[in-house]
């Protein structure tokens, strides 16, 4: 068998509404050596239930409780042994023929590499879809921005082991942070393809509102951008209520385009563009 091994790690915990289809689209992907590892967290729902059905599938489940998805993430990859690496969550999916498409793309195990593509994103509450469209691999800006999507990302094992793994008290900037380590050891290979659906629902923790988020986002921007990037995130943090007000207004009354008014000094300070995505890091909708 000359095609290379990929590992999926799939994390998951209480999801059981939604892990069938994650694993049907991972082994619907008919790939001839694939190892899938699913990492429970203690789940009390059906998960455990529905993973069963596909065990013969499933090279190892374990079921135990952890202190989060990054531990989760970490204690998979331990148990993987593929030439290919990347995880699914439980309420993603893979798009047709994707691991077909990132095998032709990174090279050799022994070759640190990374491949990211487009994501279908769907809102579970209106049952509407858009794509995303992956931005060409600029270092400098993944350092202001994530603006690679999690599960349109494969990476060799040979970046895995030089970059080393998630840091586990991480809940939100878990990849971002990931993927700023790896970018010493080579640059990311784009490919405009959409590789998976990501899925917005009730339960998706991105959009719980937990305010962990914007502390661990602005603990990477200080870390990892410059001075003028981290006084615009910073300012943005401290002004966020008056800014989500002030933006809502303006959008309901069709006056989007004076925003540059209504926070002045703000814009004047920072410009426009930075702002712009220090805001949409933080999720107020532009």
């Amino acid at each position: 068998m000359n095609e290379p091994r990929i590992s999926v790690v799939v994390p998951t915990y209480n999801q059981g509404r939604f892990i069938e289809q994650t694993l049907a689209s991972i082994i619907g992907q008919q790939w001839p050596n694939l190892e899938i590892i699913v990492i429970d967290g203690g789940s009390t729902d059906e998960t455990g239930a529905v993973v069963e059905r596909y065990r013969n599938s499933i090279a190892h489940y374990v079921s135990e409780k952890d202190s989060g998805q990054a531990e989760a993430i970490n204690k998979g990859f331990r148990l993987a042994t593929g030439d290919i690496l990347c995880w699914l969550n439980s309420d993603d999916m893979y798009m047709p023929c994707t691991l077909q498409r990132i095998a032709s793309l990174l090279p050799a195990s022994n070759e640190p590499a990374l491949v990211y593509g487009g994501c279908l994103m769907f809102y579970e509450a209106n049952k509407k879809a858009k794509g995303g469209i992956p931005l060409p691999y600029d270092r400098e800006a993944l350092r202001t921005f994530d603006y690679i999507y999690q599960p349109s990302s494969f990476w060799t094992r040979a970046l895995w082991a030089k970059t080393g793994e998630l840091v586990e008290k991480y809940h939100f900037v878990l990849d971002w942070e990931w993927y700023l380590r790896a970018t010493a050891h080579c640059d990311f290979i784009r490919t405009p393809e959409f590789l998976s659906l990501y899925r917005f629902h009730a339960e998706h923790k991105t959009s719980s509102g937990d305010p962990r988020r914007r502390s661990e986002i602005l603990e990477t921007i200080d870390r990892y951008a410059d001075t003028a990037w981290r006084e615009a995130y910073h300012d943005v943090d401290r002004q966020l209520d008056s800014l989500t007000r002030g933006l809502d207004r303006l959008r309901r009354f069709g006056l989007h385009r004076f925003r540059t008014l209504l926070f002045r000094d703000l814009y004047k300070r920072h410009g426009e563009a930075r702002l712009k995505v220090a805001i949409g890091q933080l999720k107020i909708n532009v």
